[in-house]
């Protein structure tokens, strides 16, 4: 059996198969782009996250600020009750009291209005968070995609061995991370 092997002749076929297997730098390159991928697309939950956050934040504080309008036109209807029955009382003396309990109502209104007003704007706010991380979150989600098609792209390129795959691959992961490096920036 040892006077079959022949070093030279094993060393040429191992040579050989490796020769067939295409550039070492494919797996990293594949590796490579797997991480920044991966670490893209956390990136990307997290900003889906906030804007669902901030929408459900936006909801709240318009729910609450439709209670505190609710509250505002309950203080109205009150009000006018008491106007109503001091103006049918006319001069009598109890008409002084009623008339005392609306403009009551009248000035809590304010503060209840405030409020409501206060609380649109808080919700306007959160709305607009959430917009503004939805957006973001279009823009990586278009660099992920790249660089998942990149991924592709170069793991084709193990078996094919073609320059055009390699450079669409680096173009597209190129295109990706600046891509998904704006929405994470915006």
């Amino acid at each position: 059996m040892l006077d079959d092997f022949n070093a030279h002749k094993s060393v040429d076929e191992a040579h050989e198969r490796s020769e067939h297997r295409g550039p070492r730098f494919v797996p990293i390159a594949a590796a490579i782009l797997a991480m920044v991928a991966a670490a893209a697309n956390l990136a990307n939950s997290q900003r889906t996250t906030q804007a669902l956050l901030a929408k459900n934040d936006a909801i709240l504080l318009e729910a609450k600020a439709t209670d505190q309008w609710n509250y505002y036109q309950a203080k109205s209807i009150k009000g006018y009750v008491y106007d109503a029955q001091a103006t049918a009382l006319g001069s009598r003396g109890a008409a002084a009291s009623l008339h005392a309990r609306a403009a009551k109502y009248e000035r809590e209104k304010a503060a209840i209005a405030a409020q409501a007003k206060d609380l649109e704007e808080r919700s306007a706010a959160a709305n607009e968070r959430s917009e503004r991380r939805m957006q973001s979150h279009e823009v990586i989600e278009i660099g992920v995609t790249l660089l998942e098609i990149a991924i592709v792209l170069v793991s084709i390129s193990a078996l094919v061995t073609t320059p055009l795959l390699s450079g669409a691959a680096a173009a597209a992961a190129g295109l990706g991370c600046i891509i998904a490096l704006m929405g994470i920036l915006r």
